[in-house]
């Protein structure tokens, strides 16, 4: 019976250890198709170190977790986590090709259908970047930021019915946002449904006043109706936002942490800046490629800036100094160098540095127009005028350079041809404060009586008392001026003493004694000559 046996269980074992082979093949054939779905790491250089050590350690840990048993997530999970930090580095390639195995391997995760939709759209692929937004939605109902990214994608497939559902749910998730509102504004302009737009964008402003595109979209309605001064004020309140930005999407923007590419971080804290948002700029993005890369001309520089920005020159010295130590040809360096003596009162040393940066890019309208300013400053007319004229030679269009070269003309006694300078000026920006204001003062105040016009000086201070103007204590000065030089004493007398009520609480009391000496000529009904 034994001997009957032992042929059976050898036959067993046989068996087993064939089956056991099998699986053994099996389970190496599986290894080696995911070694081969995983991409390769990219060869980096040139102060990248940082970067190729974190994404090392990623594919590290996902290669080793194919040496041992593991479960389907937790190879999803690593393969996402190695997606994500390439796609916060750029390589959208290789960060697909890992998504793609989280969503296979780690498929309850919104996460990754996510991040897949966010890559998409960095490359322009509607459609795809719709049907993962469909798989995230479907695993995380309430992640609003995929609804909008939804409805916005649906807009542009022109796919107006399902847009506006999506746009609707943002909104029952975040009442009152503007973005929404926005999109349900722009779907009803598409559809001709003017009234209807003009309503949600009224909703959105009240939402977020500082909305420019809201504004933008509101001159639009308001072209269409014919309402042109209503438009130009749009588009006025337009122009005085801030540039826009995208609406907060956490799984996205927690992508930045991730990011260790120099020239990245530094493109990530320009985009901080331009929403005027320089702790962020500096702390977050800037001061992370210094420590990456403290040699880096490029992000000595950004730091620098960004503190001058902030209003702390000293830091931004430093920083400027060790720009030049780096790269002695660096213009900008010299440029803001300048600004900062400038500010400080060494007109002499901002001027010699402003020509430096002259001397390494000669047509920098932003260099020339400061350079005017200081020679405006020390008192050398003549060249200032020649340096604000070489900025608009450059750039016609640079409003700061108008302006000042108004100012240069009225200060070199050329009245007329400031007069001319500041009209064309506001013809280019007619609710422009500071222009209407100079031009205000000359029309009232000037010597040459064929260049006073009480009249003209009324309607141009008046622009310049507009909004917040109607607080400032100078440009109530130039109105008080003006209603004397029309012949109305009584309104130049009371205007006169706004002014001087506004000086003290400002602080100014040498611009209130000042004032108070004008005010009592319009008491024994006598204009102001300057």
């Amino acid at each position: 019976m034994i001997r009957r046996l032992l042929p059976m269980a050898a036959f067993l074992i046989l068996t087993m250890l064939v089956i056991l082979g099998t699986m053994s093949i099996l389970a190496q054939a599986r290894k080696n198709v995911l070694l081969t779905r995983l991409p390769d790491v990219p060869r980096l250089h040139d102060g990248r170190e940082v970067l190729k050590q974190k994404i090392d350690a990623r594919n590290a840990a996902v290669r080793q977790c194919l040496n041992r048993p593991f479960g389907k997530s937790d190879f999803g999970e690593l393969a996402g986590a190695l997606g994500q930090i390439y796609q916060a580095n750029h390589f959208y390639d290789r960060a697909l090709r890992c998504y793609r195995l989280a969503v296979e391997y780690d498929d309850t995760s919104p996460l990754w259908f996510y991040l897949s939709a966010s890559v998409h759209q960095q490359r322009g692929e509607t459609e795809a970047m719709i049907g993962f937004l469909k798989h995230t939605l479907h695993l995380s109902t309430s992640y609003s930021p995929a609804v909008l990214k939804l409805a916005d994608s649906y807009f542009k497939a022109d796919r107006m019915e399902q847009a506006r559902v999506s746009y609707e749910r943002r909104l029952h998730l975040v009442p009152g946002d503007p973005y929404a509102l926005m999109g349900m504004a722009r779907i009803a302009m598409d559809q001709g449904q003017w009234d209807i737009a003009e309503t949600y964008l009224k909703s959105a402003i009240s939402s977020d006043p500082e909305f420019g595109d809201a504004h933008r979209l509101m001159a639009e309605v308001h072209e269409h109706h014919h309402r042109m001064d209503d438009m130009n004020r749009s588009l006025e309140r337009a122009a005085q936002c801030s540039r826009f930005y995208p609406a907060s999407d956490p799984w996205v923007d927690d992508l930045q942490d991730l990011c260790y590419d120099p020239e990245q971080l530094l493109v990530l804290g320009s985009m901080a800046l331009s929403r005027l948002d320089i702790r962020t700029a500096i702390e977050k993005h800037f001061a992370r490629a210094l420590k990456i890369d403290p040699e880096s001309p490029a992000a000595n520089l950004a730091i620098g800036k960004a503190w001058f920005m902030a209003g702390e020159w000293s830091r931004a010295y430093r920083y400027l100094i060790r720009t030049l130590e780096l790269d002695p040809a660096s213009d900008q360096a010299y440029f803001h160098l300048g600004l900062i003596m400038r500010k400080n009162g060494n007109l002499q040393e901002g001027e010699r540095l402003f020509l430096k940066a002259l001397e390494l890019q000669p047509d920098n309208p932003n260099v020339h127009n400061n350079l005017g300013v200081v020679f405006l400053e020390q008192g050398t007319y003549p060249r200032a005028i020649q340096s604000f004229q070489r900025a608009l030679d450059i750039y016609p269009e640079h409003l700061e350079a108008l302006y000042n070269l108004g100012v240069a003309l009225w200060a070199s006694g050329d009245s007329r041809a400031a007069v001319k300078q500041y009209q064309h000026v506001l013809n280019i920006k007619p609710k422009w404060r500071l222009p209407a204001n100079s031009l205000a003062w000359i029309l009232a105040t000037d010597r040459d009586a064929t260049v006073r016009n009480g009249e003209k000086a009324l309607e141009w201070a008046r622009v310049a008392c507009q909004g917040e103007g109607k607080n400032n204590p100078e440009f109530l000065d130039t109105l008080a001026a003006a209603f004397a030089r029309a012949g109305r004493f009584k309104e130049a007398e009371h205007t006169a003493m706004e002014a001087v009520t506004s000086s003290r609480q400002t602080g100014d009391e040498e611009l209130a004694k000042e004032i108070e000496q004008r005010r009592r000529l319009y008491q024994s009904g006598n204009a102001f000559i300057e």
